[in-house]
């Protein structure tokens, strides 16, 4: 039997969040970037729990839950070490071991930890299997149904588009599951970028009324503030640090803090915080830093919101909360000026 019930967790996180992540990362995938870069991206349960715990201790006055989405390590069918097996079959095997690890370990860690007020909560995901139907890939966690917050889907890293998941099925499973999915979005040109969504996914998801969560700020092609105003659709800020630092296009790109700005007050209340850990916390075998510090990129978002007066809570927890849990979750802002408005005769 599962330890815990969505609802359950749903209850604790309405009343006592303060740090909600939909897009970390837990176990291990090798990556070979270039000659002088093989890297083994790498990280636990109990590190990015303490990761969570970490920044809200430091920046959040250490009150409140956290919760992150802990996503199993996405198989790269490319960059990878030459000879490497990248098979469907090998993918197969290594989709369904690495959802199984990540749903016990997350278990594990409640076990352990407990699951309350003030705590860490790791909630799991699925990587979707796009080289089998969903009707068999449910079959394989039917009992544990419960312990799933969220599809992953990873067309860029598994060579397969966001129209043949839906094709085999896992748009319906979602449906079926009340879960959202988190769907990784490439740079423009690419299998899975902001423009295949748009075609592929987002209308067929609204129809659906599954809840999507575009990753790493659909990497700020211009329609995403567009894209943001369908139903259900939110964008987490991953690689926000990423972006503005140093491993997507030159150092320091100028123009990103205004874009920022500019998305939050355009799309404030769709927008979520993430890191997407470990990849754009760690150094590669050249030395070179993906991203920046942990602390440092959530100061740098909650200053970038405070700047366009976008209410904190919505990035750290309140928009999460709704995209996991699909409830309408009002926000304080909300509340505020419904108060304010005339009741119709």
């Amino acid at each position: 039997m599962p330890d815990l019930t969505r609802s359950q967790v749903s209850a604790l996180l309405r009343a006592d969040a303060s740090l909600i992540s939909p897009h970390e990362h837990v176990g291990s995938e090798l990556i070979q970037h270039g000659a002088a870069d093989r890297h083994t991206y790498r990280q636990s349960v109990g590190e990015l729990m303490s990761l969570m715990a970490r920044l809200r201790d430091r920046l959040l006055d250490g009150a409140g839950t956290v919760a992150a989405l802990a996503l199993p390590m996405p198989f790269y069918r490319y960059f990878k070490p030459e000879g490497t097996a990248v098979d469907p079959v090998t993918a197969v095997r290594a989709i369904r071991r690495r959802n199984h690890e990540t749903l016990d370990a997350c278990a594990e860690h409640r076990a352990t930890e407990g699951l309350g007020p003030g705590l860490a909560v790791p909630l799991a995901a699925l990587l979707a299997d796009p080289f089998r139907s969903a009707e068999i890939f449910a079959q394989e966690y039917a009992d544990r149904r419960e312990e799933v917050f969220a599809l992953k889907w990873h067309p860029a890293a598994h060579l397969r588009s966001p129209a043949a998941h839906v094709a085999l099925g896992y748009l319906e499973l979602a449906a079926e599951w009340d879960v959202p999915i988190v769907v990784h979005c490439a740079p423009a040109g690419r299998m899975g970028d902001l423009p295949a969504l748009r075609t592929q996914l987002l209308a067929r998801a609204a129809e659906a009324g599954v809840r999507i969560g575009v990753a790493h700020a659909g990497h700020l092609d211009p329609a995403l503030p567009q894209v943001l105003t369908a139903p259900g659709v939110y964008a987490d800020l991953g690689p926000w640090e990423a972006l503005r630092e140093r491993t997507l296009g030159a150092p320091a790109p100028t123009g990103h803090d205004e874009r920022l700005g500019t998305l939050l007050a355009s799309s404030g209340s769709r927008l979520m915080f993430s890191l997407d850990s470990p990849w754009h916390l760690e150094h590669w075998a050249s030395g070179r830093l993906l991203g920046a510090p942990a602390e440092e990129s959530l100061a740098h978002l909650l200053a970038a919101a405070a700047a366009v007066g976008a209410p904190r809570e919505r990035l750290l927890h309140e928009n999460a909360y709704a995209f996991l849990f699909g409830d309408r979750h009002h926000h304080r802002a909300d509340e505020a000026a419904a108060a304010t408005r005339p009741v119709p005769c």
